[in-house]
């Protein structure tokens, strides 16, 4: 479904919504959009009520006319929840996408129950910014889409996962064959917008309980990144996936899912239930 624009610097989004129960906002990550959550969504909604939509200039979503921030990012997920009329969300953020996640809970922490950030961290680095305008230049200049991301998969998944031909073979095939394929004028757009963003002084604001997940075989956003976030909000959990690379939901689904699940709904016990580290 389409929300529409409702003022000048909105974009239209598309937004898709899955299952029954409490509700849990899925946001992804850079040039990604509702299909990245494919291996999960239908899992997540046997449990909860999955929202899911295309970032601003990713997937179905709108292009925007002018540079943008992850702040009015984040106002977009909130002018979602509007239309839904969902007061209150568990919010869960890969990536980019846990940046805007990070400033939803900082700018409107009523709206958010519980907080997961997976690979994610409180400001985007310099070696990334020149590693994205790098991915920018090739994908600008009309580098054949296969090669270009075929490039990604070193930086997304782990050294054992690249090595099975059939995944890889596959991810590139069908990312080289997505018919909403993100644009280059929108890739730039977002790594615009990743560049300027920082919370590493506003990360204190963060009062809802929060699950940071990262893999401990990330190349993107380094583990020292991820857990620097985790130290600096208050009570948080950090949880190291031993094996996993940048995008574990894609990586490794189920696990991923289990470790979702035991924490939204999880009780007091979970910190004694599962083997992981805390911030």
């Amino acid at each position: 479904m389409i929300l529409p624009k409702a003022k000048r610097n909105d974009v239209a989004l598309y937004y898709e919504v899955h299952g029954r129960g409490a509700p849990l906002l899925l946001i992804a990550g850079l040039g990604s959009d509702i299909s990245s959550w494919a291996g999960v969504i239908n899992k997540l909604s046997a449990h909860f009520k999955v929202i899911a939509f295309d970032n601003r200039e990713a997937g179905r979503s709108g292009i925007s006319d002018k540079e943008y921030t992850i702040c009015q990012m984040s106002d977009d997920a909130v002018r979602l929840l509007d239309h839904l009329k969902i007061k209150k969300t568990h919010v869960l953020g890969h990536s980019m996408g846990g940046y805007i996640a990070q400033e939803l809970a900082i700018d409107y922490p009523e709206r958010i129950d519980k907080l997961i950030l997976e690979s994610t961290a409180p400001v985007s680095s310099k070696r990334n910014n020149a590693l994205f305008m790098d991915f920018y230049k090739a994908l600008q200049g009309k580098k054949n889409l296969e090669a270009w991301i075929r490039g990604w998969t070193r930086w997304l998944f782990s050294t054992k996962c690249r090595a099975n031909r059939a995944f890889i073979q596959a991810f590139v095939k069908n990312g080289s064959r997505y018919p909403y394929a993100q644009q280059a004028s929108g890739f730039k757009g977002q790594i615009d917008a990743m560049a300027s963003f920082d919370t590493r002084k506003r990360l204190s604001r963060i009062k809802a309980k929060t699950l940071v997940i990262e893999g401990n075989k990330d190349a993107l956003i380094l583990p020292k990144e991820a857990r620097a976030l985790a130290k600096n909000i208050s009570g948080s959990i950090f949880r190291s996936v031993n094996g996993m690379a940048h995008c574990i939901h894609i990586e490794n689904p189920g696990l991923f899912v289990r470790i979702v699940t035991e924490f939204l709904i999880s009780n007091k016990n979970y910190m004694k239930s599962q083997n992981h580290d805390r911030a």
